[in-house]
């Protein structure tokens, strides 16, 4: 009997006709292990549950599976069946009230790989926060953090000329710059904004973050300002999803209401 006889006719419908099955079914059981709703040592579905449940072939499902045993998220046992094996080691949950006294510390618990160090001009994003012309000199640096090895945010710097000429190279490479900047020019910082929206893995940051193409990424931008004067650094930060979450605390408000 062919497998499509067992295809549950009212089984939800993807998201995209365009992207194949199998890719958007691993996706959706990578999420389910990456976030913890089947844990390590959690049996999944037979291969004809994930038929049933999710419309497809056995064939598309055989391929979704396969992706996650090459990831090594779970492992597949003869006569047992399909098993999570974990997610990344690396977790890191970050709040979205935190203080720049968090970021340094987070900047000491890990490492930093430097990728490039290059002169770049203004854009005209970029002229509004550090309040200079657009096409002005600016440093930029993209640098790869790391924890025990693992790469988990890709992070591009940009900070005006006259920041820069105060930094030397091994403070990008030991990646303490909050700390230089403070020390070198006798700056108080604030954290002055914080931005945080969705993003995908392009090719370039898939093979650097050690991910896949198309994987979800969480994009922060951050301007960091001294206590006084125009921002001092401007930060776009890729996190693997996967690894680093974001968390905060919602406060009732006295009418009672959220």
């Amino acid at each position: 009997m062919s497998s499509q006889k067992s295809v549950k006719t009212d089984a939800p419908p993807f998201v995209s006709s365009e992207v194949p099955l199998y890719y958007q079914l691993g996706t959706i059981l990578r999420e389910k292990i990456q976030s913890g709703a089947l844990a390590p040592g959690d049996q999944l579905p037979t291969e004809a549950d994930l038929v049933v449940d999710y419309g497809v072939s056995r064939i598309t499902v055989r391929q979704a599976l396969k992706s996650l045993s090459d990831d090594k998220l779970i492992s597949r046992e003869a006569g047992r069946g399909t098993f999570v094996t974990g997610p990344p080691a690396l977790t890191h949950s970050f709040r979205m009230d935190t203080s720049l006294a968090d970021l340094t510390s987070m900047e000491k618990a890990t490492t930093v790989q430097l990728v490039d160090l290059s002169k770049v001009v203004a854009t005209a994003a970029d002229a509004a926060v550090f309040g200079v012309d657009p096409g002005s000199p600016l440093t930029q640096c993209t640098r790869l953090r790391l924890h025990r090895g693992e790469p988990f945010s890709y992070i591009v710097n940009r900070v005006p000329q006259k920041i820069a000429e105060h930094l030397q190279r091994q403070d990008w490479e030991q990646g303490l710059i909050l700390n230089a900047i403070e020390e070198r020019l006798g700056l108080r910082l604030r954290l002055a904004d914080q931005n945080v929206r969705a993003s995908l893995a392009d090719g370039t940051l898939a093979r650097l973050l050690e991910t896949r193409i198309g994987a979800p990424l969480l994009l922060v931008d951050r301007v960091v300002s001294a206590e006084s004067g125009p921002a001092v650094e401007r930060v776009h930060t890729y996190y693997r999803s996967d690894v680093y979450s974001l968390s905060g605390c919602l406060p009732q408000d006295r009418a009672g209401s959220a």
